[in-house]
């Protein structure tokens, strides 16, 4: 048998992932990624003893090897388990979500709670003589699930805002994995098992713990190293760097953006590929962690603000995430901001010092404009969401199926790979699969989290 010799692009979840396997089947890989740091979304930037979580990464998973992964990786004493409690921030009222019949009936007026049911009653009768209830927008999706008066009190500005689309132009097929519908029993009886794992020391702490495996395995992720081309000849594949290095090998792991994967591969795919790729989108982020002094009275993980008043979308307290993420003896209040943008867009390009204003202009629009800040950071994510818009799931095909016909060799992966939003577990998941598959197993990576009614619910302990 010839000597394998498989080249991976990104170390974030799916690449680590990919790079555990392989060795673990007596493989070594080659690990390329483009920044400076592995983990890529999941990755915990730290300075002077604050860290932040760029995206807030909730460690959950209905699988067991991934559990087993996260185990080997990191001992018991390194996890916590966390509660999830989240709201949303409307006329000035914390409303918790998931969406809580009581809660809605009663904290944002008696009038508004009778809007409410009525609009509703009235989607549910709509939504029974739908015909093809798979195929539609997330506008009508929203206002089918919530009804016309919550859908757009609570759903249609904070999609605006973090898409930075029409919620028309939209599809509705992440939703079901990600907006729960609303819950009409009582709100406790949910509490004990919406728990979620976390490292001590954020996300990056699991995936820097996996290089360092890799590492000690001979493995070493090469760093700040951004692949420019990918070339096929009959020998195999050839990776180009920036730097003009090359690499060769049987095999590409691919989970840097699919589009960006397309435009580098040599000889050049035909042109309704590369217009395939051209039209698969991304939303950027840019995460603000900033500490404020005083103790604020924030009891959730996370406040989405669907306001137009605001141009922050989402607010963790990273405090209720873990106390690590904090320097030592902190008794203030330590949060992140999350600003979704594209990566041409205004809040893309500003710099630090203008997106400081931003923020306290939000921050005043908040009613803490006055509180003294200790520290304020940015972390800026160009990849980090992928966008359901109608022409994703078509450019999607056409790039796969011309991948597995042209290219059998080359294997997407991941969030951005295989450009579907995925959670870290399904992330690994196909990373998983992808290497099963190198070695002959009858597995298809791209059938990874397609239930359409996934919920982050329930967890396996530690």
């Amino acid at each position: 048998m010839s000597t394998r010799s498989p080249l991976i692009i990104g170390a974030g979840p799916a690449g680590l992932t990919a790079a555990l396997e392989l060795v673990n089947r007596g493989v070594t890989p080659r690990l390329y990624e483009a920044s400076g740091n592995v983990g890529g979304l999941a990755r915990t930037p730290c300075v002077d003893g604050w860290r932040v979580d760029p995206g807030g990464h909730r460690f959950f998973t209905r699988n067991q090897a991934v559990l087993d992964i996260w185990r080997s990786l990191l001992p018991a004493d390194q996890w916590v388990e966390v509660p999830r409690r989240s709201a949303m921030l409307v006329d000035g009222r914390h409303v918790r979500y998931p969406l809580v019949g009581r809660d809605l009936m009663t904290q944002l007026g008696f009038g508004s709670g009778l809007r409410g049911v009525a609009s509703l009653a009235l989607a549910r009768v709509r939504r029974g003589i739908r015909r093809d209830p798979d195929s539609e927008s997330f506008r009508n999706w929203g206002t089918g699930e919530f009804g016309r008066h919550w859908y757009e009190l609570f759903f249609d500005g904070y999609v605006r805002k973090t898409w930075l689309a029409e919620p028309a132009d939209l599809t509705s097929d992440w939703a079901n994995q990600r907006i729960r519908p609303i819950r009409w029993r009582k709100a406790e009886e949910f509490a004990a098992r919406d728990v979620f794992l976390y490292p001590r020391r954020g996300p990056g702490q699991l995936w820097e713990a996996a290089a360092a495996a890799l590492a000690h395995n001979g493995v070493v992720a090469s760093l700040n190293s951004p692949v420019v081309a990918v070339r096929s000849d009959r020998a195999g594949w050839t990776v180009e760097l920036e730097n003009g290095d090359t690499a060769s090998g049987d095999a590409v792991f691919s989970s840097m953006p699919l589009r960006v994967l397309v435009n580098a591969l040599q000889p050049t795919p035909p042109e309704h590929i590369r217009t395939a790729a051209a039209a698969l989108k991304h939303r950027a982020l840019i995460t603000v962690g900033i500490a404020f002094r005083e103790h604020l009275e924030l009891p959730y993980n996370w406040v989405y603000t669907p306001s137009v008043e605001m141009r922050v979308g989402r607010i963790q307290n990273y405090t209720r995430w873990s106390a690590e993420l904090s320097p030592a003896h902190w008794r203030g209040t330590h949060l992140g901001l999350e600003y979704f943008t594209n990566s041409d867009g205004d809040l893309w390009t500003a710099g630090d010092e203008a997106m400081a204003r931003i923020v306290q202009q939000d921050l005043r629009t908040l009613g803490v404009g006055d509180v003294a800040v200790e520290t304020m950071s940015f972390v800026r994510s160009q990849f980090a969401y992928p966008v359901y818009d109608p022409a994703r799931e078509a450019s999607v095909a056409l790039i796969r199926d011309y991948l597995r016909i042209h290219h059998p060799s080359i294997r997407p992966m991941g969030r951005n790979g295989m450009h579907h939003y995925d959670n870290q577990d399904h992330a690994m998941l196909s990373a998983m699969g992808s290497v099963a598959r190198y070695f002959g197993d009858d597995i298809d990576p791209w059938q990874v989290n397609k239930d359409l009614r996934y919920q982050e619910f329930g967890l396996l302990r530690m």
